[in-house]
C-alpha cells in the first residue's frame, strides 16, 4: 500500500509548491452593517467597501498572517507593529482600525488605514486647523480632521483618528490617497503605544455622521450632553463678551459707578423689569493679565478710558482670581449680591505668570493637576457654574510638546476636565482647533463648544451650521456668541442652534419681544431637540460652489410626531435675492404638511413631493418656516406662536394625535401670562383645557389657520392639557389645498 500511494502523494505536494503564492492566499473579512473590510494574507492588500464606495490599500509590511475571530481581524501591520480591525461599539456601519507597537524598540508611526485607491470624483469636507475649526470643501491642503468624503448622490464615508487627537493627522489629497497618520513632528513612538482610527459609511451624509458620532461616543462611553445640562443651556443669559457685550472692558464710569456696581445695578434693573436672565458671563476683564500676547509682542491697555490696572490688559493670564479693581471684596461677594451663576473666562498662561513657579507648565498649557484643582476649588467657592477655556488655539500653537509628546495634550485637557467635574462644573471650549473638539468627546462635563468667531453677525451663520453637526456628534452643543437682543435674525439663529442664547445689551437697549420669543417667563429657553444643521443638499451645493442657499433644519419630536424648524439663508448675505426650495420629503415627511411663516403669520399646505419655496431678500437674506404633518383627523399643530421654537419641550411637554384632533400638555412658567397655540385645521376647532382657561378660539376658513389663546389657572409654574377637536367637513385630510409658496 505504501509503495503504491507514495508517488501520487509526493507528486501532489510538489505540484502545490509550484503553484503561485497568490493562489494559496486567503481573504479575510470583518464587517459592520454594510461596511466590509477585507484583507489578503498573501499580499497584505486590503479593501474597504460599503457597496457604493470602494477604497483599497496595502500593508506596509506586505504579506501577513491574519488571525480571524468573531469580533475582529488581527495581523502584522509592519515590523514590531500589530494591527486590529473590529466593528465599532454600539453602532452599525463603522469600523475601528487599531495598531500597537509590540517590539522592543520605538517605532516610526505608520498611517493606518492608508488607502491609495480612492473612488473618482469624490467631494471632501474637513475642518481647518485654525481657531473655531471652519469647514472647508474640496481643499485637501487645509484638511485637519475628521475627513468626510461623499459622491454626487450623497453616499459618504468619514475617516478620523479615535485616539491621540493632539498627535494625529489626516494624510493625502482625497483623490489618490486618504489616510489617518501623525503630525510630521512625531518621529518615533514607544513600545506599548496604541493608536486607533475610526471609519464610518452610509447612504447619505447625515446618516454617516450619525454612525461616526455614535461610534466615537461609544468608544469613550460618552453620553450626549443634555439640553438642560447647565445654566447656559437652560436659560437665556447676559454675555459681556467681545463684539457686542456692553460691559466688555467697560462699565458705567460716566455715572460714577465702578465695574461691580455697574453690573449689580444692571441685574437689579433687569429683575425689576421682569427680564428672567439665568446666568452672567464674566469675560476676560475680571482677572489679572500681562501686556504680552502669545507671540511675545508688546500688548496694550484694552480700554484707555478705564484705569491702567492689570485687569485692563489683553495679554496672558497672571492669576485667575477676581482683580480688586473690578471686584473689591472678591468674586464670592459679588456672586452673593447678584445671585446668578457665572460663565467664567480663562486664557493661555503668561510667560511671567507666578503659576510657573508653582506648577508644571508646558509652553502656554498647564499640565499639572494641582493647577487645575486650585482653579476648580476657586470656581466652586465663587459661584462659577461653567468654566470657559478660551485661546485654545494659542495654547496649542505655543506649546510644542502638545504636538509631538504622547500624553502631553491629555495632561492639559484631562486635568482641566477632571478638576472641574469634581465640583460639578461644566465647560465650554473657545477658539478650539478640531483636535480640541475631538478630545472633548472624552469629557461628559464639556457641554458647549463655540462654533464660530466673536459676535453673531449674519456672516457667521454658514460656519455655525456646518460646525453644529460636527460638535453634536462629539456629544456637545454648538455655542453662538453675544448678540444684541433687537437683532431678530441673530437671536432666532441662536435659539435654533439649541445651544446658549446670550445678549449683550445695555439695559435701555433690551428688546422684550425678542427675549420672550426665546424663553418662558422663568428664563428657560424653549429650544429644539437638536442643533440647526444643514440638509445633505447643502453639503453638495457648497462642495460644487453653486451659490445655492443653505437649507438647515432642526426638530422637536414627540414620539412619532415631528415638527421641523426650517431656516434657509444665503451663504453670502451680500448676494442679491435668490429663491430657495425644498420638499417635505427631504425633511422626512411622507404626507401633506402645514407650512407656517412666523414672520408674516401665514400658512399653506404642501404635499410631500411639492416644494416649500420662497425668496431670500433683505440684508439678512433668510427665510424661516415651521413645518408640521397633517394628521388623519385633518389637523397640524404648529404650537406656541409666541416662541421661535413653537413646539419646544419647555412649552409643549407632550403631543398625541386623537381620533378627532390632537391633545397637548402645555407647560406654563410662573411669569407666563397667556399662550397662543396655532395650526392648520380642516374644519372648525373646538378647544378644551384642563388646568387653563380658553380665552379665545379663531379660525381663518380660507387658509385653515386656527389660533387658541389660553392662560393658566394657577399663579405659579404648572401644566395644562389642551384638547383640540376638529369638526368634520367631509374633506379628506390629505387634500393639499389651500396652497401657496412660503
Amino acid at each position: 500500500m505504501k509503495s503504491r500511494l507514495g508517488f501520487p502523494v509526493v507528486f501532489l505536494f510538489l505540484a502545490c509548491l509550484a503553484l503561485p503564492k497568490t493562489s494559496l492566499a486567503t481573504q479575510h473579512e470583518i464587517k459592520s452593517g454594510g461596511l466590509i473590510f477585507a484583507i489578503d494574507d498573501a499580499t497584505g492588500a486590503y479593501t474597504l467597501d460599503d457597496g457604493a464606495l470602494h477604497f483599497a490599500g496595502t500593508l506596509p509590511g506586505g504579506a501577513s498572517r491574519v488571525v480571524t475571530s468573531a469580533t475582529d481581524l488581527r495581523f502584522t501591520l509592519a515590523e514590531g507593529i500589530e494591527a486590529t480591525v473590529s466593528p465599532a461599539p454600539g453602532t452599525s456601519g463603522a469600523l475601528l482600525f487599531s495598531w500597537k507597537a509590540v517590539g522592543s524598540h520605538a517605532v516610526a508611526p505608520p498611517a493606518f488605514p492608508d488607502f491609495n485607491v480612492v473612488p473618482a470624483g469624490l467631494h471632501s469636507l474637513s475642518h481647518r486647523q485654525v481657531n473655531f475649526a471652519p469647514a472647508v470643501f474640496d481643499q485637501p491642503q487645509d484638511v485637519s480632521t475628521p475627513w468626510v468624503l461623499f459622491d454626487q448622490s450623497g453616499h459618504a464615508l468619514i475617516l478620523s483618528p479615535a485616539s491621540h487627537f493632539f498627535l494625529a493627522s489626516m494624510l493625502g489629497d482625497a483623490r489618490t490617497r486618504v489616510a489617518v497618520g501623525f503630525n510630521a513632528e512625531v518621529q518615533r513612538l514607544p513600545t506599548g503605544f496604541t493608536s486607533t482610527a475610526l471609519v464610518a459609511a452610509g447612504p447619505d451624509i447625515a446618516t454617516t455622521y450619525d454612525a461616526w458620532g455614535s461610534a466615537l461616543r461609544g468608544f469613550y462611553h460618552r453620553r450626549p450632553a443634555s439640553a438642560q445640562a447647565d445654566p447656559i443651556l437652560r436659560s437665556i443669559g447676559v454675555l459681556t463678551d467681545n463684539a457686542g457685550g456692553h460691559y466688555y472692558y467697560n462699565y458705567d464710569y460716566a455715572e460714577g459707578l465702578n465695574y461691580e456696581e455697574s453690573l449689580v445695578r444692571f441685574i437689579e434693573r433687569t429683575r425689576k423689569a421682569g427680564y428672567p436672565f439665568g446666568y452672567l458671563q464674566l469675560d476676560s476683564w475680571w482677572y489679572a493679565k500681562s501686556s504680552w500676547n502669545p507671540e511675545q509682542r508688546v500688548g496694550r491697555i484694552k480700554n484707555p478710558a478705564l484705569p491702567d490696572e492689570d485687569w485692563n490688559r489683553y495679554g496672558g493670564l497672571l492669576e485667575w482670581k477676581a482683580q480688586p479693581g473690578v471686584f473689591p471684596k472678591g468674586l464670592a461677594e459679588f456672586h452673593a449680591r447678584v445671585q446668578l451663576p457665572f460663565l467664567a473666562h480663562n486664557r493661555f498662561i503668561d510667560k511671567d505668570s507666578p503659576y510657573r513657579k508653582r506648577f508644571e507648565i508646558s509652553g502656554a498649557a498647564a499640565v499639572d493637576p494641582r493647577y487645575w484643582k486650585e482653579l476648580a476649588d476657586y470656581a466652586a467657592q465663587s459661584g462659577i457654574a461653567v468654566y470657559l477655556q478660551d485661546w485654545l488655539d494659542a495654547t496649542y500653537k505655543f506649546s510644542p510638546a502638545l504636538h509631538n509628546v504622547p500624553g502631553e495634550g491629555e495632561r492639559f485637557m484631562d486635568g482641566m476636565a477632571s478638576a472641574m467635574a469634581a465640583h460639578g462644573i461644566t465647560m465650554q471650549y473657545c477658539m478650539a482647533y478640531p483636535l480640541h473638539m475631538l478630545q472633548g468627546v472624552k469629557y461628559p462635563n464639556l457641554t458647549t463648544i463655540r462654533a464660530a468667531g466673536d459676535g453673531l453677525t449674519r456672516d457667521r451663520w454658514t460656519q455655525l451650521a456646518f460646525n453644529a453637526r460636527f460638535i453634536r456628534e462629539l456629544g456637545a452643543w454648538p455655542a453662538t456668541d453675544v448678540l444684541p437682543s433687537k437683532d431678530t435674525a441673530a437671536i432666532l439663529f441662536a435659539t435654533l442652534s439649541g445651544g446658549p442664547v446670550g445678549v449683550g445689551d445695555a439695559f435701555e437697549d433690551l428688546d422684550r419681544t425678542n427675549i420672550f420669543k426665546v424663553a418662558r417667563g422663568d428664563g428657560q429657553i424653549v429650544k429644539p431637540d437638536e442643533p440647526l444643521m444643514p440638509l445633505d443638499a447643502s453639503y453638495l451645493s457648497e462642495a460644487q460652489h453653486t451659490g445655492a442657499p443653505i437649507i438647515a433644519a432642526t426638530v422637536t419630536r414627540h414620539g412619532q410626531h415631528t415638527t421641523t424648524y426650517l431656516l434657509a439663508f444665503a451663504a453670502d448675505p451680500s448676494k442679491p435675492s435668490m429663491d430657495f426650495s425644498v420638499t417635505p420629503m427631504a425633511l422626512g415627511y411622507s404626507g401633506t404638511v402645514a407650512v407656517f411663516d412666523p414672520m408674516s403669520e401665514t400658512l399653506a399646505l404642501v404635499d410631500s413631493k411639492q416644494a416649500i419655496s420662497g425668496k431670500l431678500t433683505g440684508p439678512d437674506a433668510f427665510a424661516y418656516r415651521v413645518v408640521a404633518p397633517v394628521s388623519a383627523s385633518g389637523i397640524a399643530v404648529i404650537g406656541d406662536i409666541g416662541k421661535f421654537v413653537t413646539m419646544g419641550r419647555k412649552r409643549v411637554a407632550s403631543y398625541e394625535d386623537i381620533t378627532h384632533g390632537a391633545r397637548l400638555k402645555l407647560v406654563f412658567a410662573a411669569n407666563d401670562k397667556t399662550v397662543t397655540v396655532a395650526g392648520y385645521a380642516r374644519g372648525n376647532v373646538v378647544a378644551h383645557a384642563n388646568g387653563a382657561t380658553i380665552l379665545s378660539t379663531v379660525r381663518d376658513p380660507h387658509a385653515g389657520l386656527f389660533k387658541v389663546e389660553l392662560k393658566s389657572n394657577a399663579p405659579g409654574a404648572t401644566q395644562a392639557t389642551l384638547t383640540l377637536d376638529v369638526q368634520s367637513t367631509g374633506i379628506s385630510a390629505n387634500d393639499p389645498s389651500p396652497t401657496s409658496s412660503l
